[in-house]
């Protein structure tokens, strides 16, 4: 149905372009938008007769002498595709009326029923659009929350008609400021009959992917990576069932709650997954008995050495330091947390302690 907001954009440009009066009516054959502005909340007799017929009305100046109270012009029917949609066929949705002789606004208003039709099909369009979205972020809601069954699962699949797998691929995107994420869904532009794609609440966009889809979305996924300030690109893996997709999902969310940029794989991130199981207090704890009061500068230089395996020239190299600067700031951690990160043993709990005070 043509919404009163849209006929009155299309009969103000038609009226400012041509200086002719249109008339717009809906599906009962009232006016709702025209020209002429008393005319607005009118039943238009020519539109109830395009009504009740389906066929166009034409009366010429002589007829409407004749006839009396009624005035010459061309009356043609809006159709649009019936509930249902494609294969549903069509159904007059209103009435397009050109004040005028009929052989000089027969085209003028034929063109009006044209731009109408187009704008109720756009409408309808957005409509479609915007429903199949919000269905999607919901399924990808229910599936983080871990609590579709599996029928409830596929039902809702099919409303969008949505073959993500099993077995599946799954793929976060996340950046610094979520807003930077909020339309990335669409811009990702997936097949979306093989991947189920949708941001949520934190703004981060999950992408579900049939296998045969995973090989073309990763690099769009990269891509997309490139474009955020502080992106974070994860690939969480395949899952074989609707059960392992729900736990394959529930560690990723575990593993985004630790700050890192770049590409990681879920399995490159088993001790951030463990540590965000742990109470916050009990992480807080053990991290404050470990670290002590490091100040940040050395937390940053004993980061970095853990990163690069203990490489001694590598952490200094990332770091911008010299290598007999990185020794010093070694042996300060060690005298300061009582473990030396040049020990394996003393270096695996700090790097635990470490991960627990970077765990949100």
């Amino acid at each position: 149905m043509i919404s009163a907001e849209d006929a009155r954009a299309i009969v103000a440009e038609i009226t400012r372009r041509l200086g002719r009066n249109v008339n717009i009516m809906d599906r009962h054959g009232v006016i709702i938008a025209s020209g002429d502005p008393a005319r607005v909340g009118e039943v238009h007799e020519g539109a109830r007769r395009v009504l009740e017929t389906g066929e166009p009305f034409a009366v010429t100046g002589a007829q409407a002498r004749r006839l009396g109270g009624t005035r010459a012009g061309v009356n043609l029917p809006i159709r649009a595709a019936r509930d249902g949609g494609a294969g549903g066929g069509t159904e007059v949705a209103g009435v397009v009326g050109v004040s005028g002789e009929p052989r000089e606004v027969g085209e003028l208003a034929a063109a009006v029923v044209l731009m109408t039709e187009l704008m109720i099909t756009q409408r309808a369009l957005r409509e479609e659009t915007g429903w199949r979205r919000r269905v999607r972020e919901q399924i990808l809601a229910d599936l983080l929350a871990g609590r579709p069954a599996a029928a409830e699962w596929r039902r809702r699949l099919r409303l969008v008609d949505a073959r993500p797998g099993p077995p599946s691929r799954v793929f976060a995107l996340r950046a610094a400021d979520p807003a930077a994420t909020r339309d990335l869904d669409r811009r990702l532009g997936a097949d979306e009959r093989r991947v189920l794609a949708a941001v949520d609440a934190d703004g981060v966009l999950w992408a579900v992917a049939a296998a045969g889809a995973a090989a073309a979305l990763r690099p769009r996924l990269e891509a997309l990576r490139a474009e955020l300030p502080g992106g974070a690109l994860l690939d969480a893996g395949d899952a074989a069932d609707l059960a392992a997709l729900t736990d394959v999902l529930t560690r990723a969310r575990l593993a985004l709650r630790r700050p890192w940029t770049g590409r990681r794989r879920l399995e490159e991130l088993e001790l951030p997954v463990l540590l965000a199981r742990v109470d916050e207090a009990e992480r807080a704890a053990m991290a404050g008995r470990v670290l002590g009061a490091l100040p940040d500068e050395l937390r940053r230089t004993l980061r970095a050495y853990l990163d690069h395996d203990r490489d001694a020239a590598a952490a200094a190299r990332a770091l911008n330091v010299h290598r007999n600067t990185l020794a010093y700031r070694l042996a300060r951690i060690a005298d300061l947390t009582g473990r030396d990160p040049r020990r394996f043993t003393d270096a695996a709990t700090l790097h635990v302690a470490l991960e627990a005070a970077e765990t949100g």
